[in-house]
């Protein structure tokens, strides 16, 4: 008799998966004070972003590109450069860009720019959303958070893999934290997503 598989029961992966889950449990997004202090030139700035991004992208997907960071200019997503160098500012804001375009429109990453910036600096609300993502991240593919911290609250995972992040007194979360929360938490199940896919392709599940 043929036995039904327990949809329930999650798979092992194979050495891809694990290499990396490794990976996501030690990463680190570079937070702002970490951002080069020097300002950089176009080709300067794809590869500090590549370098640190790539992992977390399709092989075959275009990450950033001089015509993109030119455009994000002239859609007021980056301010100016000046000189043809970007500063921190930029390279945040450009990390954040590639990260959330694969989930929302560039119209939205422009309604979330101006709902944060409503409220905190741009220093601010970059780390803390690099710390959400972080974790959702490690949630999804370790089942464990390295931080327990995210900005004023305790964060956690539920006793395992979650596709979400368990934060205490969530209720106290200003409007503007939630949606940041929300953004880390989409990209964090669209790149799981890929990974699962990548992996089935892989025979590696």
């Amino acid at each position: 008799m043929k036995q039904t598989p327990n949809i329930d029961k999650p798979t092992r992966r194979g050495e891809a998966g694990a290499a990396f889950d490794d990976f996501v449990r030690t990463l680190h997004l570079p937070r702002y004070a970490e951002l080069p202090d020097i300002e950089l030139y176009m080709d300067q700035v794809l590869t500090y972003i590549d370098d640190r991004l790539r992992p977390l992208f399709p092989a075959d997907e275009k990450l950033l590109t001089s015509s993109m960071v030119n455009n994000y200019v002239k859609q007021r997503l980056i301010p100016t450069p000046s000189h043809k160098r970007y500063g921190r500012e930029h390279v945040a804001l450009l990390i954040f860009i590639c990260l959330m375009k694969r989930t929302v429109s560039m119209a939205d990453i422009q309604r979330l720019f101006a709902v944060q910036a409503a409220t905190h600096s741009t220093e601010r609300a970059y780390d803390f959303f690099c710390t959400a993502a972080e974790e959702s991240l490690r949630s999804l593919f370790c089942g464990a958070t390295n931080a327990h911290e995210l900005g004023e609250w305790a964060i956690g995972n539920h006793e395992g893999f979650a596709f979400s992040l368990r934060i205490e007194h969530a209720d106290d979360l200003s409007p503007e934290r939630r949606i940041v929360i929300s953004a880390a938490t989409a990209i964090a199940n669209k790149i799981y997503l890929e990974k699962c896919l990548e992996l089935e392709n892989l025979g590696g599940r």
